[in-house]
C-alpha cells in the first residue's frame, strides 16, 4: 500500500463500523491517507486515525482502556474495549454492546 499526504476528509453522512487497519503514526504533524475499499479515503494523523466512505468519516482514538473511541459522521460515539476472547466489545450510544471475537481467518466474528 502506498501512502501520500491529503487533506482530513469532511463527514457526509452516517456510515457503519470501520474496518480496522494498522498504519504507523506520522511524527511530525503530517497527515497520511490511501484509497480504501469503500471509495473513500484512511487517513492516520498524530491525534488518531480516520476513514471515510461516499456516505461520510469516522474518526477513531486510542483510549485508556486500551481500545479505541469512535466518532461517527452523526456525533455519536462508539467505545470500544478488549474483551476476554481476544477481541473487541463495542459499546454505541444507546448502552447496546457489540461483541466480537478474533475467528481462524484473520477476521472478525461480532454478536
Amino acid at each position: 500500500m502506498e501512502s501520500r499526504s491529503c487533506q482530513r476528509p469532511a463527514a457526509l453522512g452516517v456510515v457503519a463500523i470501520i474496518a480496522f487497519l494498522v498504519l504507523p503514526l506520522p511524527s511530525n504533524g503530517e497527515v497520511f491517507c490511501h484509497p480504501n475499499i469503500f471509495g473513500g479515503q484512511d487517513c492516520t494523523t498524530p491525534e488518531g486515525h480516520s476513514s471515510s466512505t461516499p456516505k461520510g468519516t469516522i474518526e477513531s482514538r486510542p483510549n485508556i482502556f486500551g481500545g479505541k473511541d469512535y466518532r461517527l459522521p452523526s456525533g455519536d460515539r462508539i467505545e470500544s474495549h478488549p474483551n476476554i476472547f481476544g477481541g473487541q466489545d463495542f459499546r454505541h450510544p444507546d448502552g447496546h454492546v457489540v461483541e466480537c471475537r478474533q475467528n481462524i481467518f484473520g477476521g472478525a466474528d461480532c454478536l
